[in-house]
């Protein structure tokens, strides 16, 4: 009986595999452009690609710095959630045809759709630990040069013999040490042609050996450990690398390129089909859900979509330093904060500016608090850090914007031009920096822009230090400078209130109120609170308001 399948059949088997690549190219594009666009808005801030001769000089001199340079170019476009969206679904069906295409070349055969269906994994895998904030997309093409580099290795002893000199060296420096793939993929080829006799095993050997000593020798040119060198230097944020990240290629390559395990009768392949099942379904589960939550009030404030973040709070009330302090400037922003700071959970007077702390992940929000309320050195100064403790020394677009917003309000025309004509090199934020450059020459455009000139006038100019501890004082000071500063009004009123101070509070009010009509109805219960536990509220007035948010505040 001919068992040799039909044309018809082969072209069945082709549509379905296109189908269910495109299945999980959509599904992959909806997973990051709806469910969550923060995670690249927050790829995107803590890089800043140039197209510049320097910066493209300082990565292709480090093993792996081409692929950090495309993958880098191609995370510029995490800036619109859609174009990033579109990147990362790409990728992963590049990732998964490569994968197949390795397949066929070694094993299966074309019309082997259950085979087909397992190529599906690295693709699955890598999408399930970009949940990682601090993988870079370095990874993801540098995964994908080396299949390509495995897909051209010729098959016999010593073409691959040949191939392996120069191509491992080159891959490396290309690509990095998931050159590794390569090696380990060459040795087991080369033990195949060789019948698994003692030879084979040898050159396996040698090929393992060969890679072990050209990333060991790259150490003794560059400064960084040579521990980096085996960990890639641009495949992770951070200078620890969890291991799961390092070993998850291997686990690829011998499983499913079918060279060394290849599955062959019906249950292996059920059962790796039911791994691919629920590798899938895992996905959401990769993303921890608390960092997210403050990516995306990170993202929100940075869009100054004040908003959206009080709509999110009502939804979830914060329950972070970082996003109740969101919440709070978003309410202030919106003139809300006197009479709806109690509505949400609060962490004491941290909750409108947490202490300092160097962190990148946190301190931009902090900044953006400072920069909003007019204290623009201060918002300067921890741009500054932000920038400063990002591990792996990147500099950072939004920062960038901000250091060049700071020194244009403050009139230090030359050092703003100085991140400029940096900005002016990029693809998102040229626009921007053409038109912030305009105002340079002709500040007049300065004094007409809404939130600059407005800054300008309510900003303290004597630069100094205070201690967290007293930062209403702080306050304080920027009401008297510009008692039209509503956002400092109000962090005036609530410092106190959040402290649980009401003999402060009334002193604060007391003066807000002789140079301003400003008063609410927070400000309101916060006196007639003050007012019963001197004995001078009637009983029928503390019935009346002891079911309120701040009287609840003040009591639990």
């Amino acid at each position: 009986m001919n068992t040799k399948p039909t044309n018809n059949h082969i072209a069945k088997a082709t549509v379905w595999k296109w189908a269910l690549a495109i299945v999980m190219g959509l599904s992959a594009f909806i997973f990051w452009r709806y469910g969550y666009p923060s995670m690249m808005a927050y790829q995107e801030q803590f890089q800043l690609f140039l197209f510049d001769y320097h910066y493209l000089s300082e990565r292709i001199a480090l093993p792996g710095g081409i692929a950090t340079y495309m993958a880098e170019f191609l995370t510029q476009f995490y800036n619109t959630p859609v174009f990033g969206a579109l990147v990362i679904s790409l990728l992963l069906i590049g990732s998964q045809q490569l994968t197949w295409r390795l397949m066929r070349k070694n094993v299966y055969k074309a019309e082997d759709l259950s085979a087909y269906l397992l190529s599906f994994l690295p693709s699955l895998l890598i999408w399930r630990i970009m949940g990682d904030e601090s993988l870079m997309l370095a990874y993801i093409v540098a995964f994908i040069i080396v299949q390509a580099t495995m897909l051209i290795a010729p098959k016999t002893r010593n073409a691959m013999l040949v191939y392996i000199l120069p191509a491992i060296p080159i891959t490396y420096w290309i690509a990095g040490p998931m050159t590794g793939m390569l090696a380990v993929y060459a040795g087991i080829r080369l033990i195949k042609t060789c019948d698994r006799n003692i030879e084979g095993f040898s050159l396996a050997a040698f090929s393992l050996v060969y890679t072990t000593l050209i990333i060991a020798a790259s150490s003794y040119f560059l400064p960084y450990p040579t521990v980096r060198f085996f960990h890639g230097l641009f495949y992770y944020r951070s200078i620890e690398v969890p291991t799961h990240i390092m070993c998850i290629s291997p686990l690829i390559l011998l499983i499913l390129t079918g060279v060394m395990i290849p599955l062959t009768n019906k249950i292996a392949k059920a059962v790796a089909v039911a791994i691919v099942v629920a590798v899938a379904s895992s996905l959401g589960s990769a993303i921890d859900s608390q960092k997210y939550e403050l990516m995306d009030y990170d993202c929100l404030v940075r869009q100054q979509r004040w908003t959206d973040i009080v709509a999110k709070a009502e939804q979830k009330s914060p329950d972070l330093p970082m996003s109740v302090c969101a919440t709070n400037l978003a309410l202030a922003m919106t003139g809300e904060l006197t009479d709806r700071c109690f509505d949400f959970y609060q962490h004491g007077p941290e909750g409108l500016l947490p202490e300092f702390e160097r962190n990148f992940n946190t301190i931009l929000v902090t900044g953006d608090a400072y920069f909003m309320l007019g204290l623009v050195n201060t918002a300067q100064r921890y741009a500054f850090e932000a920038m400063e403790s990002i591990p792996n020394y990147n500099k950072s677009g939004r920062v960038f914007k901000r250091l060049a917003e700071t020194n244009i309000i403050n009139g230090q025309y030359k050092a703003a031009e100085k991140y400029l004509k940096a900005l002016q090199k990029t693809i998102f934020y040229k626009k921007w920096a053409d038109k912030r450059m305009e105002m340079i020459h002709n500040p007049k455009l300065i004094d007409s822009h809404p939130m600059y000139s407005y800054l300008r006038k309510v900003r303290l100019t004597d630069d100094f230090l205070f201690s967290d501890k007293e930062i209403d004082k702080i306050f304080g000071q920027l009401v008297m400078h510009d008692k039209k500063n509503v956002v400092a009004i109000q962090y005036l009123l609530m410092y106190p209130l959040l402290n649980k101070d009401l003999n402060t509070f009334m002193q604060y009010f007391s003066y807000v109120k002789s140079i301003t009509k400003y008063s609410s109805k927070t400000c309101e219960e916060a006196l007639a609170l003050a007012y019963a536990q001197q004995g001078k509220l009637p009983q029928a007035q503390v019935e009346r308001y002891k079911f309120s948010p701040v009287w609840r505040y003040f009591l639990k």
